[in-house]
């Protein structure tokens, strides 16, 4: 084989020598200024995929790939830089492009400035539009949430949109409503999710309602509202259920509740102790003394009165949790700051 504009021998690339191939076909024709979209109020990068939350250099490498297309007849093409600021909005890129064809490789340096376009993304557009599409609603069951429900809940609404990392998921607005919270969310399914969690980690129940908001590109688009109704009680809540009095040990998945008399515990479906009510009562460690009649009773420890106390301690114990109330004293499987919140 030999090279029809040299007339070299060995082997030829399209009919050229290694030299007159590389000398005749440079890897790309790179242009003057490129341009890219940057969000000035979240900082991502737009590229023909869309809006992402990149660092600089990995956006002008995409950059580089997406508005510089390689030359025939090379089949791959790969792209370093140096950026040098000029100011905010303008950068000095110098650049390799190294092309690859069958075992060829050739690298073509050349310079592109690169200007910055300041702009909004998408998501950042709906923010400031308040824009929403689920809205997700917190309540009690039978009550209003409880001041330290409203900031437990705030948070961990706040922190899981956080935790997401996603700019399409964003809360645009919260309100705080007679007896509990609304939260106006981007997307019916990051309001399903948070209703979810909601009820894993707080006990209730969840309920969605949709409503046809409008049409797109053709579509039915739907805004759902989750409700979420935490339970009716606390841990360390005192009730009467059922003629019994219990102390309120767990509220998920289901409510336990435990006899105060017996000691022995339960475990119920949230609706299925409606009907129980709440009982005034304290909780607190107190001094229990053995008399010696056989009695064991506890001392409160402000007004020093002795109750006995039901179930009586199986050991010879000086000191307890117990619960106080109306009906007496009785031992408490829960420390004395249990919450009532």
């Amino acid at each position: 084989m030999f090279c029809v504009e040299c007339g070299a021998e060995g082997p030829t690339y399209q009919g050229l020598c290694a030299r007159d191939f590389l000398r005749k076909h440079p890897v790309v024709a790179p242009p003057e200024v490129l341009d890219i979209e940057r969000c000035s109020s979240c900082g991502s990068f737009r590229s023909k995929s869309g809006w992402s939350k990149i660092d600089r250099e990995l956006a002008l490498t995409g950059l580089l790939r997406e508005a510089i297309p390689k030359l025939s007849p090379w089949e791959r093409v790969t792209f370093t830089h140096v950026a040098r600021d000029e100011d905010a909005n303008n950068l000095s890129l110098t650049v390799k492009a190294l092309g690859r064809f069958e075992d060829l490789q050739s690298v073509q340096d050349f310079r592109v400035r690169v200007r910055i376009k300041p702009s909004l993304c998408d998501s950042c557009q709906k923010q400031r539009g308040r824009y929403f599409e689920g809205v997700l609603q917190v309540r009690g069951d039978g009550r209003d949430l409880t001041s330290q429900e409203m900031r437990a809940v705030r948070t961990l609404v706040s922190a899981r949109v956080d935790r997401a990392g996603d700019p399409a998921a964003f809360i645009s607005r919260i309100e705080e409503v007679h007896g509990g919270l609304d939260f106006y969310l981007s997307t019916n399914a990051l309001g399903k999710a948070l209703a979810r969690e909601l009820s894993e980690s707080f006990g209730g129940s969840v309920s969605s309602s949709p409503k046809l908001f409008g049409q797109k590109q053709g579509r039915e688009v739907y805004r759902v509202t989750s409700l979420v109704r935490l339970g009716a009680f606390h841990i360390g809540d005192v009730v009467r259920h059922k003629e019994s009095l219990a102390e309120v040990t767990s509220v998920r998945p289901f409510v336990v509740l435990r006899d105060l008399a017996t000691g022995e515990s339960r475990r119920f479906k949230p609706k299925d102790v409606r009907s129980a009510k709440r009982v005034d009562a304290e909780r607190f460690e107190a001094k229990i003394e053995h008399l010696e009649s056989g009695e064991v009773v506890a001392v409160h420890p402000e007004s020093e009165e002795a109750r006995p106390v039901r179930p009586p301690p199986k050991d010879r114990t000086v000191r307890a949790v117990v619960v106080w109330t109306q009906d007496g004293a009785f031992l408490s499987f829960l420390p004395p700051e249990a919450s009532k919140a």
